[in-house]
């Protein structure tokens, strides 16, 4: 009898930060408050619908936070096998943390946050660096045939350098983002091995939304 009301109690004290359904009043929750409270100073007075659902780092396993850097740390295996091989195996490698995420989806919220956290900056820092290139690439050249034609009229003369200035804008930031990618997921895979709730920038909060009531909502 004493083992199924721990077992039970273990349940309840588990945050879940996936689950859309309502959560059990804070009483029956001795941890629970310490949660709450942790919401209040890290979001202020945000109304309870826009807040993310942060996980607590409290009851995380060794195991949990084991699988959680390996997801970030795989950053290292896209960005060295990919200056390797000029690009080609990244179409593989960057699904290393998506493979992890499969595999801890119904088993661990914090794994499966930080799994999808590693791989959305993956995608940005390759596919997303490359489609710029492109898309910005275009963009730039047709810009640049617009100032030599306004040469005619004089204003070009002044556009056309500024033209050339962006450009080289746009190749820096190419050039920096998988090494922006490489930093994020290095820090990340130190603090989650430290048992931090690690959250990227801007990524975070969106990978969260989509896993709370999104088309990745695993409840």
């Amino acid at each position: 009898m004493a083992d199924e009301l721990n077992s039970e109690s273990d349940n309840q004290d588990r945050v879940s930060r996936l689950s859309t359904a309502a959560p059990p009043p804070v009483e029956t929750l001795p941890g629970r408050r310490d949660v709450m409270r942790e919401y209040e100073e890290r979001y202020g007075s945000q109304k309870v619908k826009d807040i993310p659902r942060s996980y607590s780092t409290m009851r995380v396993s060794d195991e949990e936070r084991l699988w959680a850097t390996v997801a970030h740390a795989s950053v290292w295996i896209t960005f060295v096998t990919g200056f390797m091989t000029a690009g080609f195996s990244v179409p593989v490698s960057i699904f290393v943390p998506l493979v992890i995420y499969f595999l801890f989806r119904n088993k661990s919220d914090y794994v499966t946050f930080h799994a999808l956290q590693a791989f959305v900056i993956q995608l940005l820092g390759t596919v997303g660096a490359l489609a710029l290139l492109i898309i910005g690439g275009v963009a730039w050249f047709v810009g640049l045939v617009v100032a030599l034609l306004l040469m005619i009229v004089l204003i070009g003369f002044v556009l056309a350098p500024l033209w050339g200035v962006v450009g080289i804008l746009l190749l820096v930031t190419v050039f920096l983002m998988p090494f922006a990618m490489l930093l994020f997921g290095t820090i990340a895979a130190v603090q989650t091995y430290n048992g931090r709730d690690y959250r990227y920038p801007y990524i975070a909060r969106w990978v969260d939304r989509q896993l709370a009531g999104g088309l990745l909502n695993v409840a």
